[in-house]
């Protein structure tokens, strides 16, 4: 029964007045049901800066907020490229053919054909300068059969990076309101990149790409322009703003940056270079304090009637170069403490940094145990705090070794795992 069935006058006041209520009705209701039904990704700014070293977060700003990945899906793209060409599964050399689907993309594309084809290695500078949708698509379907599987395979190997908070819908991150992903996430994404297809990151170093005759030119406007830069990607769709991820160096450390939901391309760049500078300073910041807590591996002098005594200003002057060192190694080193007394052959050990945040020191410490289970089993674990106006550090150490263990395990961390390792010398407590 319809609103006129109430109305025996339909002509009158009061059923002008129940017409209008029921349109204001039925407005309320299609607001509630739009407001139910929409997007699950919120389109907004966030951010989201880590040492991929050590884990350290460095900015983080809305950076697990859903977010639209635009062609940052692309990322996850290369990924499984990268990881079919390590499994050799295909080679740079494999034919990519162009189906109709591919071909009706929208741009940003390279504009091949239906029927035409396209080797593997042009197909990945394709996506990392050019960011062309026809051969993510392409990409997809020759690995996967179709764009839809190859979705699924994508969601699938982000979970097992981590990355809960994703879900991709396509191979290059047009609109599609189900495809979700994090600052946080992508992050995550990145750290895995480099850390898992070092051979291949270079190819997001390509400022241009040339093929067929022309020439495109890579959409990331800081590569080899702002100081550490050398990748990864942008991205932008209406739903999105503008996206942009970055790997960056500076000072032995590796920077992954992620930066979403610009109001422009400009700005954004603008934004990533803020956040960028700012992890520079305060890598400035932690490497000078970790200069001055870190010694050079020296043998402590053994306690002899001759040499007690023995110390002359040039040594003294040695041991307190500089108040700083003087106040934050009381705990470290006390040369003349280990003089006085003798020192247990198993006080020695090893450090493996100092760390801006509590859960880095924590990760450093047991990333080791897998590699040397035996040696550290029965070590010490110890964190602990320096603080001087510059800032406060973590330091992670494993105590309870030989001087000789000592000095051959940091010596096999440095050379065969790439892990800044120094000796620890026992402590006055020991």
């Amino acid at each position: 029964m319809g609103p006129r069935a109430y109305c025996l006058e339909p002509k009158s006041k009061y059923c002008s007045v129940f017409r209008r209520g029921s349109q204001l009705t039925l407005l309320v209701l299609g607001l509630i049901v739009a407001l139910n039904t929409r997007p699950s990704a919120q389109a907004g700014y966030a951010a989201y800066v880590v040492d991929a070293g050590s884990g350290t977060v460095l900015h983080a700003r809305n950076s697990q907020v859903l977010n639209f990945p635009a062609s940052l899906c692309k990322v996850m793209t290369l990924y499984m490229v990268f990881k079919g060409l390590d499994e050799g599964v295909f080679t740079f050399s494999s034919k990519v053919p162009i189906s109709q689907r591919a071909a009706r993309q929208p741009p940003s594309k390279i504009g091949l054909k239906a029927g035409d084809s396209i080797a593997l290695e042009d197909a990945i500078l394709a996506l990392t300068t050019k960011s062309a949708n026809d051969i993510a698509s392409a990409v997809a379907e020759f690995i996967s059969g179709s764009e839809p599987a190859f979705a699924e395979l994508m969601t699938q190997q982000a979970h097992i990076l981590g990355m809960q908070n994703t879900t991709f819908r396509n191979a290059s991150g047009l609109p599609n309101r189900k495809q979700r992903t994090t600052a946080r996430d992508l992050g995550l994404l990145g750290i895995a990149l480099y850390k898992n297809f070092p051979r291949y990151v270079h190819y997001f170093a390509h400022k241009n790409f040339r093929y067929r005759g022309r020439t495109y030119r890579n959409h990331n406007n800081l590569l080899g322009v702002h100081k550490g830069v050398e990748g990864i990607k942008t991205g932008y769709i209406r739903a999105s703003g503008y996206n942009l991820m970055v790997s960056a160096r500076y000072n032995r450390h590796h920077i992954i940056a992620v930066v979403l939901g610009g109001k422009s391309a400009q700005r954004r760049d603008a934004q990533m270079r803020r956040l960028l500078d700012r992890a520079y300073i305060r890598f400035e910041r932690s490497d000078k304090l970790f200069a001055t807590v870190s010694i050079p591996p020296r043998k402590p002098l053994r306690n002899t009637e001759n040499n007690t005594h023995s110390l002359n200003a040039s040594q003294i002057a040695v041991a307190h170069a500089t108040d700083i060192v003087t106040k934050t190694l009381t705990d470290h080193v006390a040369v003349a403490n280990a003089i006085a007394g003798d020192i247990d052959d198993k006080t020695w050990g090893i450090q493996l940094g100092a760390f801006s945040q509590h859960d880095a020191a924590e990760r450093a410490l047991d990333s080791v145990v897998p590699w040397f289970p035996d040696l550290l089993a029965n070590t010490r674990r110890e964190i602990s705090t320096v603080t001087d106006p510059i800032g406060t550090l973590y330091r992670a150490r494993h105590i309870g070794l030989t001087e000789a263990a000592a000095r051959a395990l940091c010596d096999k961390l440095t050379t065969t795992r790439a892990q800044e390792c120094i000796i620890s010398p026992p402590s006055p407590a020991s």
